[in-house]
C-alpha cells in the first residue's frame, strides 16, 4: 500500500496556486505596463482562461486512459514553462494572445488531473481533500504578500522570470511523487460520462458554478488596478488578495469536519448571497479600506466555500474512472467558459460603464444564481451524506 504522500502533493498545491496569484493579481498591471488597453487586456486574459473550455476534457480523456495520470501533469508543467518563455518577448496584442493561448493550453492540463490524481492517492479518506488543497491557498497568499511588496520595488517585467521558476521547482517536485496504487489505476467504470450528462440537475449545477466564476471575472482581471485608480498601493493590494485567500484557508480547515453533514444546496445558496454582496460592496465602497477587508473575508465563501462543494459534487456525479473526465468538465465549463466569458465580458464592461457599475452588475447576477441554486437544485445530489453525530 502506497501511502499518501501529503506534504509533496501540499507543496505542488503551493507552488500552482502562487503561480496563480502571479497571473491573477499582476497580469493586468504587467500587461497595462506594456501599454496594452483595458480592452485588450480583457480580452487577452479571456483567451487564457478560455483555453480551459476544450484543452481540461481532452487531457483528463488522456489521464483516464493512460496508466499514470502523473505524467499527464507533468507533460502540462513542461509546455507551460516553454510556452510562458514567450512573456519575455516583445509582443504585440496578437502575440500576447497567442502566447497566452499556448500557455493556457498546458496550464490547464495540470489542475484538474491533479485533483483527480490527489483524492486518487487518498483513497477512502476524500474528506482529507480539502486538507491538502489548503496549501494551494497558502501559496497564494505568500505569493501576493511578496509580489505587492517587490513590485512597490521592481518593474513589472520581472514578472515572467518568476512564473518560470516557480514552474521548474513544480516540475522536479512531480517527479518525486510515488507511482499510484494499482487497484485505484484499475477501479471500473460506473456507466458514461454521458449517462450523467443526461440528468438536468448535473448542467444547472455546472450552469450556476459557471455564472459564479463569471462573476469573479472583473476580481480576477482588475481588482488589483482599480485599488491603485483609488488611491491603494501595490503592497496593500497583495494584503488584500491575501486577506481574501486566508479566509479561503480557514474555511478549508473546517469545511472537513462538516461537508458531509451539510445540505450543501443551502450552503451553496448562502455563499452566493454573501457573493452578491461582495460584489456590490467591491464597487462602491473600495475607498474604505475597513470595507475592503470586509468583503475580502467573503471570498471564503464566495470561491472558496463553493469550490469545496463542486469538488464533493464531481465526486459524486463522476466516480471511479470517470474522475478525470468528470473534474475536466468541471474546469473546462466553470473556470474555462465561465472565467473567460467573465474576463471577456469584464474588459468590455469596465472600458463602457466603469469599474463600479461593472461589480453592481455581477451583484445582480451572483443574486440571480442564489435564488436558482435554491429552487432548482433539489434533486442535485446535494443532500448531506451523513447524520450529525
Amino acid at each position: 500500500m502506497v501511502g499518501i504522500p501529503s506534504a509533496r502533493l501540499g507543496g505542488l498545491y503551493a507552488l500552482y496556486f502562487a503561480i496563480v496569484a502571479l497571473s491573477v493579481g499582476w497580469f493586468g498591471p504587467f500587461f497595462a505596463s506594456l501599454g496594452f488597453s483595458s480592452a485588450q487586456i480583457g480580452i487577452a486574459i479571456g483567451v487564457l482562461t478560455g483555453s480551459k473550455i476544450v484543452a481540461p476534457y481532452f487531457w483528463g480523456w488522456l489521464g483516464d486512459l493512460l496508466p499514470n495520470r502523473l505524467r499527464v501533469v507533468q507533460v502540462g508543467m513542461l509546455g507551460s514553462t516553454v510556452a510562458a518563455l514567450g512573456l519575455f518577448l516583445p509582443l504585440d496584442f496578437m502575440g500576447l494572445c497567442l502566447v497566452l493561448a499556448a500557455f493556457g493550453l498546458f496550464w490547464n492540463a495540470i489542475i484538474a488531473q491533479f485533483d483527480t490524481l490527489t483524492l486518487a492517492y487518498l483513497g477512502e479518506h476524500p474528506h482529507r481533500y480539502t486538507r491538502i488543497r489548503v496549501w494551494g491557498s497558502i501559496g497564494f497568499i505568500w505569493m501576493m504578500l511578496a509580489a505587492g511588496w517587490a513590485f512597490t520595488e521592481l518593474p513589472f517585467s520581472v514578472l515572467p522570470a518568476v512564473m518560470v521558476f516557480g514552474l521548474l521547482l513544480s516540475g522536479l517536485l512531480s517527479l518525486s511523487l510515488p507511482p499510484l496504487p494499482a487497484a485505484t489505476r484499475e477501479a471500473g467504470i460506473e456507466g458514461r460520462v454521458t449517462d450523467r450528462l443526461k440528468t438536468p440537475a448535473v448542467w444547472l449545477f455546472f450552469v450556476i458554478v459557471g455564472i459564479n466564476q463569471f462573476a469573479h471575472g472583473p476580481l480576477n482581471v482588475f481588482f488589483t488596478l482599480y485599488l491603485q485608480d483609488h488611491g491603494h498601493s501595490a503592497w496593500v493590494a497583495g494584503q488584500l488578495w491575501a486577506l481574501g485567500v486566508l479566509a479561503e484557508v480557514i474555511l478549508f480547515f473546517v469545511l472537513p469536519h462538516w461537508l458531509s453533514r451539510l445540505d450543501l444546496r443551502l450552503l451553496l445558496s448562502l455563499s452566493l448571497v454573501l457573493a452578491a454582496g461582495r460584489w456590490l460592496g467591491t464597487g462602491f465602497a473600495v475607498e474604505s479600506i475597513a470595507a475592503l477587508i470586509a468583503l475580502q473575508l467573503v471570498h471564503g465563501f464566495s470561491f472558496g466555500v463553493i469550490h469545496a462543494i463542486s469538488i464533493e459534487f464531481v465526486r459524486r456525479w463522476f466516480p471511479g474512472r470517470l474522475s478525470g473526465r468528470g473534474m475536466a468538465l468541471y474546469s473546462g465549463l466553470v473556470f474555462g467558459l465561465g472565467g473567460s466569458l467573465g474576463a471577456f465580458a469584464s474588459g468590455y464592461l469596465w472600458s463602457s460603464i466603469g469599474g463600479a457599475s461593472t461589480f453592481l452588475s455581477m451583484s445582480a447576477l451572483s443574486a440571480v444564481a442564489a435564488f436558482v441554486a435554491f429552487y432548482g437544485l433539489r434533486n442535485g445530489g446535494l443532500e448531506a451524506s451523513e447524520s450529525p453525530r
